[in-house]
């Protein structure tokens, strides 16, 4: 049996979390987060329990669930924790999932210990999350350095989306599936096709690689202008120069000076993998400053 809370279940869910995780005060913290809250109803409402047949709590999640008519399909899942076993865990993530439809799901564990990752690993394994170390990199475009020798930027067009499928396969050695190419236009919000990127060395020559952006967005609102928030979606070169780090920065710096000419006061920021190492070293050694590390379980088409 799986349900949400009534309001007035709030407080001993928020306990269940923190005792999950260890907390000497669960309760104590329970009550200080609980008093915190400005619209009990709606959170409850976001709080699943899964329940034995004697009524017994199994386990819990708060999910944020994306409405079906924004763009932003990502849905995420956070508070977990489970009293027995972690195939509960699994059974309750299992039916949220197929209860709140989405393109892809991400479980970030800001507080969670090495152990309980690992313990964690045995619900979202079986239901085909990865577990990723991920980087969040921030850059102000105000601090550009200098570009040095720019590539030749195209930007995407209806007619062009076959060439930049085939530029992006030539790069990661592999053909994107229609669901995931979807997902890689909407990553966080809507497809905005003037921040998708081909780079040339010259007009007149082969794609080299290509940097695919979009706008952050808050309530709904997305933040453009002089002071607009970027995120990056994927960024590559064609495997011949991969050997080199030299292409990349310069298709990196000319698509930051892009967008530093349309918000000179904007930021940049983008979660790489700790499965790419190379890549995080690139990025900061153009000034991108890394604000947070963390592991996550994210699960995005294939």
């Amino acid at each position: 049996n799986m349900r949400s809370l009534a309001p007035d279940e709030l407080e001993w869910f928020i306990g269940a979390h923190y005792s999950f995780l260890g907390h000497h005060y669960p309760r104590g913290l329970a009550h200080r987060g609980f008093t915190r809250l400005r619209d009990i109803d709606h959170e409850a409402d976001k709080c699943f329990v899964l329940f034995a047949a004697d009524k017994r709590p199994l386990a819990g999640v708060y999910v944020l669930a994306p409405d079906p008519n924004d763009d932003d399909q990502n849905l995420y899942l956070s508070n977990f924790w489970y009293t027995d076993a972690a195939a509960d865990l699994t059974v309750l993530l299992r039916h949220v999932l197929e209860l709140h439809p989405h393109e892809a799901a991400h479980c970030p564990l800001f507080t969670a210990s090495a152990d309980q990752v690992r313990d964690l690993s045995a619900a979202f394994e079986p239901l085909a999350f990865q577990l990723e170390q991920a980087h969040k990199l921030i850059f102000d475009l105000a601090d550009l350095p200098p570009v040095g020798m720019p590539v030749v930027l195209e930007a995407w067009t209806l007619e062009a989306d076959d060439l930049f499928t085939d530029v992006y396969e030539a790069a990661e050695q592999t053909k994107p599936s229609d669901r995931r190419w979807a997902y890689f236009k909407r990553h966080r919000g809507k497809f905005t096709p003037d921040l998708w990127f081909i780079a040339r060395e010259t007009l007149d020559q082969d794609p080299i690689g290509y940097a695919f952006f979009g706008l952050h967005h808050r309530e709904g609102v997305y933040l453009e202008g002089i002071d607009g928030s970027y995120y990056i979606t994927v960024v590559g070169v064609l495997a011949q120069y991969r050997g080199s780090t030299q292409m990349l920065r310069r298709l990196l710096l000319t698509s930051m000076q892009e967008l530093a000419s349309r918000s000179p006061l904007g930021r940049i920021e983008t979660v790489l993998s700790e499965a790419d190492p190379k890549l995080i070293h690139i990025f900061e050694s153009l000034g991108f400053a890394a604000s947070e590390t963390y592991p996550t379980f994210v699960k995005i088409p294939l």
